[in-house]
């Protein structure tokens, strides 16, 4: 397949440039990862938004990776599978540019000698962010509340075009039965400890946001819906930074004031179902074949 044709069918399906997300990353990477974006992206990435194709490295393409995070063994892998077939050209579809260890440093640039690998072995990667999260019909949080069984959901917390959130029922289900569904559907052995709050409410009305949960207006938002449980990717940062440190103080300070469940499984997993469960049949409809590719640590 021409890569240029798929690019074109991405970026119109997730209209990529209706999101400008340059300040978010620029805020969030240092300054000498910033500047091997500036030297290894395309320069239509960077000036539009840091959504759709990031590194261009093949004019055609038989095979798409999906993964959640630009994790090195995740990368490592793609780059085996792709010497194995003598690198004929490939395109990770990836939802964030950069990488994130959720208990160590937060979120990190992909390594320039990274970026160098994909482009030897013809391997363009393409990211979609926000898109990807607030699509209507194909995103985080829609993949997330099928897999949980959610009815009569609507969408909350306004993004850019789109909405972050889910809000919506389940059957009647106690909060470790739900927990043990939440575990399951994101493949985990368990839930972390430092990541449950039980507050003793019925589990009937949940609200849903994928990934990085510990924004308090994504707290408020679902409280003042009136839902008993809110679901995420982390909710508690456990990280070693400055922002962390911050998110950690708001949710002292916030979290005994809601009388609401509170449940993460981790950033990657409440993120990686939408990859494992919707975006490879869409590539399919576009006739190409695609592959999730897994975090071997879930926790990273």
């Amino acid at each position: 397949m021409i890569q240029s044709e798929l690019v074109y069918k991405l970026d119109e399906f997730f209209s990529v440039h209706a999101y400008d997300e340059s300040v978010l990353w620029s805020e969030i990477l240092t300054p000498g990862e910033r500047a091997i974006y500036q030297r290894e992206a395309l320069p239509a990435f960077l000036e539009s938004g840091w959504n759709g194709l990031l590194l261009d490295a093949t004019p055609d393409i038989d095979r798409v990776y999906l993964i959640v995070f630009p994790d090195q063994a995740v990368l490592d892998t793609i780059l085996a599978l792709e010497v194995e077939r003598e690198a004929p050209g490939a395109l990770i579809f990836a939802h964030h540019p950069a990488d994130f260890e959720e208990c160590g440093r937060g979120f990190i640039g992909i390594r320039e000698g990274q970026l160098e690998d994909l482009r030897e072995h013809q391997i363009s990667y393409y990211c979609c962010h926000a898109p990807l999260d607030c699509h209507p019909e194909v995103s985080t949080v829609v993949a997330l509340a099928k897999a949980l069984k959610l009815r009569d959901w609507a969408p909350f917390s306004p993004h850019f075009t789109g909405s972050e959130g889910i809000h919506g029922r389940v059957a009647d289900i106690s909060f470790g039965e739900f927990a043990a569904r939440l575990a399951e559907v994101t493949e985990l052995p368990h839930i972390r400890y430092n990541q449950i709050r039980f507050n003793a409410q019925p589990v009937e009305h949940i609200a849903i946001i994928p990934g990085g949960g510990d924004n308090p207006r994504h707290l408020q938002e679902a409280h003042d819906l009136g839902c008993d449980t809110y679901v995420t990717g982390h909710w508690w940062l456990q990280g070693d930074y400055e922002y962390a440190a911050r998110q950690r103080e708001a949710m002292r300070a916030l979290v005994p004031t809601l009388p609401m469940n509170l449940i993460g499984s981790s950033h990657y997993t409440s993120e990686m179902v939408v990859m494992r469960d919707q975006m490879p049949a869409w590539f399919r409809n576009a006739g190409i074949e695609a592959r999730f590719i897994k975090q071997p640590d879930p926790w990273r």
